[in-house]
């Protein structure tokens, strides 16, 4: 049974994160126990055999076993430790020596595996009884050393010795104490709380059972192909499944874990959470409360599954979260936002359309506006010959023909934040603007190359276009404005996108599925999607770092590469005027106020970034207060040149309520991409204007 995959994935397609099956602690699958070892058997040598056997002979990059054997070990302790906090270097080294030495042993490496938990399982309980106890001796006098720590483990080196692991822990302690103090607690209340987490994170552990282990290993092989490339157990699949079902109820995000924080993997399209636009991707969320509750329960260390059923509740209601956001420059600074709960249906989801006017001397010019959140396809009402299902083509061109009735001189497609979806209805939408011609190449993993569009097709929409995008504009979006970008069709403006050109198939196997990449997606002009993403036309300041996201931020991802072009139009749209549009766009983003504060917010923050955290309360306090004096005189300033009352205190700037006299950043780039289109048509109509005034 096979199943494609188009859309951006799901950041947590597999989540490696431990999960418990059952209260059932029973034969293979037991729970661990601190006195007893949980060995590999010989499922787990035949499932791997399967896995192997597929990847190496069907995946995109056809790699043997002996290639990955080093790699897969190595993610598999990243997994077990991101940190660097459990294992010493030299404990590792006898593993690597022994994969050298073995040839394509599969028994073997997961021999080595399950004692490599094994140390890993006694360390960790070490560790936990070593920080309680320090945690209970914790005085105000631990939190003025003069030492620093890593703000990102990951990049560490591993400790060498079990004294200097020993002090790390204690480091790790004070940093915690520091930073729940900052955010407003006092000691005995951050030492209480601590103290929870703790504790929750062992019990978490305690549920660990057999097949979480070799899931991490699974997936440790599987990813040494590509991210995009997962093994799901029986048990991960149904987990996804009721998170893919829960994510459509409640505020409409998926979540992720790492056994610390739980964090928002990806928002649905239309949900509450999305709408708010109060929370984004990889935001982290460490408290919970419900609708006229005060008190926020903290959640760090928290089983996935129990944190869903605090943030679920009836439709309508309101829950509380306490997020330390993506962009946060210290894990102290957190915000407490308010979402609406409601079920998320295909309708929220759907195109929606507006119309903007921009004033020019000449005229106003009426630009509609089509936001397309995905490539949505309704597949049950189809299959069920529904002749009303819904598709995003043919909401589309609905919305195209009424904005054809109100006369508008031009088009903007939304395709900011579209993560993809169905590859048909990507085609569907090209042919609407293009009419016939090939949209997209797809070359699979033999090699062979095949092109997806019409050989016939009318053009529904021949008027001046752009479509706007943004770093999370992904798969199935990149393919739409790369295809209208390649035949000159229209414009492209934002920012680059995600980068996600490839194909996933999903195979079942003796126990659970194997999702891998089949393939990759070529425009009509040879270049990959993959990797590179669309490099649009006009670029416009983002908030964004775009830098830190995308696929090419992904480790393993696959490569940018070429093939040869295939035959398609020039419609000689762009071109010709794209130097003018270019420098006129340059002249308002020069003048305006918003984008000047922006662009200054950014550097700001570029100057705010930093490797390493005192482990001093008074100089963190310091930096924590001057941090935010800076960013409430970068928020007055903006304020005070629009004319606007400034905030007095930075809790004050925290607490404001949404103002209607500052337009949002989303509006913003709307207007200036209406801007760009209208200098597009008065560009086009200049002979025309000048033919009329020799007349």
């Amino acid at each position: 049974m096979k199943k494609l995959f188009f859309q951006l994935p799901l950041l947590i397609c597999i989540s490696f994160v431990l999960k418990s099956e059952g209260s059932n602690p029973i034969q293979d699958n037991q729970l661990i126990n601190k006195d007893k070892k949980i060995f590999h058997n010989q499922k787990d040598v035949v499932l791997t055999t399967e896995i192997i056997e597929i990847l190496s002979k069907q995946h995109y990059v056809k790699k043997p076993y002996a290639s990955i054997r080093s790699k897969a070990l190595t993610l598999f302790v990243e997994r077990l430790d991101p940190a660097k906090n459990i294992f010493l270097e030299s404990e590792l080294l006898p593993y690597q020596t022994d994969l050298n030495l073995l040839t394509n042993d599969i028994n073997s490496d997961l021999i080595g595996v399950f004692k490599l938990f094994e140390i890993y399982k006694n360390r960790y309980l070490a560790r936990h009884t070593a920080q309680v106890e320090f945690l209970g001796q914790l005085t105000d006098q631990d939190l003025l050393l003069n030492k620093k720590i890593r703000r990102d483990r990951s990049e560490a080196v591993r400790p060498s010795r079990l004294d200097e692991l020993k002090a790390l822990w204690k480091d790790l302690i004070i940093n915690d104490v520091i930073q729940l103090i900052l955010s407003g607690n006092n000691l005995e209340e951050a030492k209480e709380k601590l103290s929870k987490s703790l504790s929750n994170q062992k019990n978490y552990f305690l549920q660990t059972r057999h097949e979480d282990i070799f899931n991490i290993y699974a997936n440790s092989l599987t990813s040494s192909y590509g991210p995009h490339t997962n093994y799901m157990s029986p048990k991960t699949k149904e987990d996804f499944d009721i998170n893919m079902s829960l994510s459509l109820e409640g505020i409409g995000a998926l979540l992720s874990s790492d056994g610390m924080y739980t964090t928002i993997a990806s928002l649905v399209a239309g949900g509450p959470a999305e709408k708010s636009d109060s929370i984004k991707p990889n935001d982290r969320i460490i408290g919970v409360a419900q609708d006229g509750d005060e008190n926020i329960t903290d959640v760090i260390g928290w089983r996935i599954d129990d944190v869903v059923k605090l943030i679920r509740g009836p439709k309508d209601s309101k829950v509380k979260l306490e997020i330390i956001p993506a962009t946060s420059l210290d894990d102290s600074n957190t915000q407490i936002i308010e979402i609406k709960r409601n079920i998320v249906k295909l309708e929220d989801q759907a195109a929606e359309k507006d119309i903007i006017e921009i004033k020019r001397p000449s005229k106003t010019f009426k630009i509609g506006v089509i936001e397309l959140p995905a490539f949505y396809f309704d597949f049950e009402a189809y299959h069920n010959r529904d002749y009303n299902y819904r598709s995003a083509s043919k909401d589309v061109k609905k919305l195209l023909s009424e904005l054809k009735r109100e006369d508008v001189d031009g088009l903007i497609l939304d395709l900011r934040n579209n993560g993809g979806g169905s590859l048909h209805e990507a085609n569907a939408l090209a042919h609407l603007f293009l009419g016939r011609g090939t949209t997209v190449q797809i070359k699979n993993s033999a090699g062979n190359i095949h092109s997806l569009g019409e050989r016939w097709g009318y053009q529904f929409f021949d008027g001046p276009l752009a479509i706007l995008v943004n770093k999370f504009s992904a798969s199935a979006s990149e393919i739409l404005a790369g295809a209208i970008q390649d035949y000159d069709r229209g414009l492209v403006i934002g920012t680059e996108t995600f980068g996600k050109g490839t194909v996933q198939r999903v195979d079942q196997l003796t126990s659970g599925q194997l999702k891998f990449t089949e393939s990759k997606f070529y425009r009509v002009s040879g270049s990959s999607t993959q990797n590179k993403g669309v490099t649009p036309d006009i670029f416009l300041p983002t908030m964004v770092d775009t830098d830190k996201f995308g696929e090419n931020q992904l480790p393993g991802a696959l490569k940018h590469d070429n093939i040869p072009t295939t035959k398609f139009r020039d419609f000689e749209r762009i071109d010709p005027y794209l130097s003018e549009l270019k420098a006129k766009n340059n002249f308002r983003i020069n003048k305006s106020i918003f984008y000047q504060n922006l662009k200054g917010r950014k550097e700001w923050r570029k100057m705010q970034e930093i490797d390493w955290l005192k482990l001093n309360l008074e100089k963190r306090r310091e930096i924590k207060d001057r941090t935010e004096k800076e960013l409430l005189a970068l928020e007055n300033s903006l304020r005070s040149q629009m004319n606007l009352e400034i905030f007095s205190t930075y809790q004050e700037f925290l607490d404001r309520e949404e103002d209607p006299d500052i337009i949002s950043f989303n509006k913003k780039e709307i207007n200036e991409t209406a801007n760009i289109l209208a200098d597009l048509i008065e560009s086009k109509n200049k002979p025309t204007l000048a033919l009329l005034e020799a007349g």
